[in-house]
């Protein structure tokens, strides 16, 4: 798969492409983006999504709070699982929310040989959403393709969406959000310096250094998955505001306690993957009394872990699992 920061003019016969934010390529853009590529197979061209970074909510409605599911990265991963042959990750930015329905996809159809363009039954573009699909289907008669509106993919009875996601993982909904996303909620980081707290106490952490602009779970004990150099580990994994050691924290930490793992790897990316929330974060009057916790979490961890099927992303990993 080719990638593509800015649209750069593609010399090929045809090209059928998906529009949209994707954020967390959930199941309903997974059916999206499968169909488009299905198709586009079928009449032997090219196939193309097109999304935004940052996610365009962010930049209208001027959000400071983390809401990304999916880096643009992932996001890419995540699309090359699926077939796709190029993602053009555009910026989104003021000036291109200024731009007319028309302007937006005269910009797209100038550098692209677009034939067929998919969009979900809701997509909205162009200064102040001003166009949707019956506007896109007006520009597709003039520019020379034809739109394929896509309905809103159901999960008993309710609509999926980026957004309901989002409200899962803030109220500690891992199993709501994981159903929705097919796959494990992950966070990706770099191992960074720590207090060293968790190895006086016997349980070593790795502190990650989270991209700020993702989404955290809400604040609790996780059971997870931990890919660490191509091999995946079973791991428990803390989010929140360490209260029996720390007063008055105002960032959430993000602290692995991998499973019979002694190496040091500071410096180093580690990708999590949420499983099952074991317990909400709570203060201990006692080191001792956190220390037994902690052995009961790290034991239901292991248990939990040991009846899944580790996925990495749309497939079952092809990881190794270290023994």
């Amino acid at each position: 798969m080719k990638l593509f920061r800015e649209l750069a003019p593609l010399s090929i016969p045809g090209l059928h492409a998906a529009i949209g934010t994707f954020d967390g390529v959930h199941l309903g853009h997974q059916q999206l983006i499968q169909a488009m590529v299905k198709q586009a197979q079928n009449n032997a061209v090219g196939c193309a999504v097109i999304t935004f970074f940052p996610i365009p909510a962010i930049v209208i409605r001027h959000i400071q709070t983390p809401i990304t599911l999916t880096s643009p990265e992932e996001k890419a991963g995540l699309f090359e699982m699926l077939g796709v042959d190029y993602t053009y990750t555009l910026a989104f930015n003021q000036q291109m929310a200024k731009l007319t329905p028309s302007e937006f996809i005269h910009s797209l159809v100038s550098n692209l040989p677009i034939k067929k363009l998919w969009v979900g039954e809701d997509f909205t573009f162009g200064h102040q959403r001003s166009g949707n699909t019956t506007v896109l289907k007006e520009l597709g008669a003039q520019y020379g393709f034809e739109p394929i509106i896509v309905n809103h993919f159901l999960q008993n009875f309710e609509k999926i969406s980026s957004s309901q996601i989002r409200r899962w993982l803030a109220s500690g909904e891992l199993d709501s959000a994981n159903r929705a996303l097919g796959r494990p909620y992950s966070l990706g980081g770099i191992v960074k310096q720590g207090d060293q707290r968790g190895r006086t106490i016997g349980f070593p952490t790795a502190n990650l250094a989270i991209w700020q602009g993702k989404i955290l779970p809400a604040a609790g004990v996780y059971a997870t998955f931990a890919l660490v150099e191509g091999k995946v580990y079973s791991s428990v994994t803390n989010i929140g505001f360490r209260p029996t050691f720390v007063e008055n924290e105002t960032n959430a930490q993000v602290e692995c306690y991998i499973h019979n793992f002694e190496r040091n790897i500071y410096d180093l990316p580690v990708q999590l993957f949420f499983v099952e929330r074991i317990r909400e974060e709570k203060r201990f009057k006692s080191v001792s009394a956190l220390i037994q916790q902690i052995q009961n979490d790290v034991t239901q961890s292991e248990e939990i872990l040991n009846h899944v099927e580790f996925k990495t992303g749309l497939l079952t990993g092809p990881t190794k699992t270290a023994s």
